[in-house]
């Protein structure tokens, strides 16, 4: 008996060794309290989370350490509002917010569970306690805000081209407009539903990617100036609407590229339009190509904008991502710089940005050379 009582002991230990450990290394903040909502247990995270130590936990009542702190008022507030929680329902559960040492703020998900355990002896279930859990949920926020901020940006880029193609449709309507104006107005609508369906492209290509679809590249020995002039003419009403001075270095000794011609032509619109929207009337813009290296081929659209500072230079290519920007300027989706760095890179390639505030915005790729 006294061999079989040592070798039971041993083995509690084991097992109770055990269980501390892992209540210990979980990632999510823990506190295991008795019956009567006397704390029994904090793992560190819950330690750290609440700044207490254990000794200032363990011990005490939940009714005692909720009359200290907002936050430990706020924590154990499911707990104090059930009566007779030993057959209390479970609550759901809430979201606690906490200050980081960076300033950041952490969103924690709060959760009470009642745990009961069945006595062998009796045959029947006891009450034994509960149990608080605290789950980062910080980057499910972000993703929510993000979602929320992408919504509101996108139903306002899709508002804007949709009410200038009602107005437009009204005046056509009206007998009184002149036909120069209604050439105009025409026009007008052309671009408004070619902006619309650029939106909607984006779109698609951000879903197929997003759903983990493979992107079909038509991937060929191409010249740059096709690419180029395909695009340059593609802007070219937008060019000559704020009056920018567009200037061309496209050396005719140029190598072939090896990419989608496609692909890369909708990268260079989207850069080229990113850049008409950012500079002043009447300012410079310079479309280059060069080769690099031996076997690498650049393009470059730079501008004259407001410039972008050095922290956001990697930001930017975010999808849904804003940057804050002093000139006023309304950005758009969030959507065509990070659709047009996975273009680039699926062909072998690198998009990067040179930038300093007021000093305008040198946006690059690279492609490789045709062998």
């Amino acid at each position: 008996m006294q061999d079989q009582r040592s070798v039971t002991r041993a083995a509690l230990a084991t097992e109770r060794s055990r269980l501390e450990s892992l209540i210990e290394h979980l990632d999510e903040g823990l506190l295991l309290l008795d019956p009567d909502r006397t704390v029994l247990l904090a793992n560190p995270v819950a330690r750290e989370l609440l700044g207490r130590e254990a000794a200032a936990l363990v011990g005490r009542r939940a009714e005692d350490l909720s009359q200290e702190t907002e936050l430990l008022n706020a924590l154990f507030r499911p707990l104090l509002a059930q009566e007779g929680a030993q057959a209390g329902t479970t609550p759901a559960p809430v979201t606690l917010t906490f200050a980081r040492p960076d300033g950041e703020t952490a969103y924690y998900q709060l959760t009470l569970n009642h745990i009961v355990s069945r006595n062998r002896e009796t045959g029947r279930t006891e009450f034994v306690g509960h149990i608080l859990s605290l789950r980062n949920v910080s980057d499910f926020k972000k993703l929510d805000e993000v979602k929320s901020n992408y919504l509101a940006t996108i139903s306002h880029e899709l508002k804007t081209p949709l009410a200038s193609i009602k107005l437009s449709l009204m005046l056509l309507q009206d007998a009184r407009t002149e036909p120069e104006e209604r050439q105009r107005l025409a026009d007008g609508i052309g671009d408004e539903t070619q902006r619309l369906l650029g939106m909607v492209g984006q779109l698609l290509a951000v879903s197929r990617l997003d759903a983990g679809a493979e992107i079909q590249f038509d991937v060929q020995p191409i010249t740059l100036a096709q690419v180029v002039n395909y695009a340059i003419d593609t802007v070219r009403p937008q060019v000559e609407d704020k009056e920018l001075q567009l200037r061309l270095e496209l050396p005719a000794s140029l190598p072939a590229a090896r990419a989608d011609v496609e692909k890369t032509t909708w990268v260079l619109i989207n850069l080229l339009a990113n850049a008409i929207r950012y500079s002043p009337r009447g300012a410079d813009l310079c479309v280059r190509a060069h080769q690099a290296a031996p076997q690498e081929l650049q393009i470059s659209v730079q501008d004259c904008g407001p410039g972008i500072a050095p922290e956001y230079h990697e930001r930017i290519f975010q999808r849904f991502s804003e940057v804050p920007n002093a000139s006023g300027h309304k950005g758009g989706s969030g959507l065509g710089l990070s659709i047009s760095r996975e273009f680039i890179e699926a062909q072998g390639g690198r998009l990067w940005v040179e930038s300093e505030p007021a000093q305008g915005s040198h946006f690059c790729f690279t492609l490789p050379v045709a062998g």
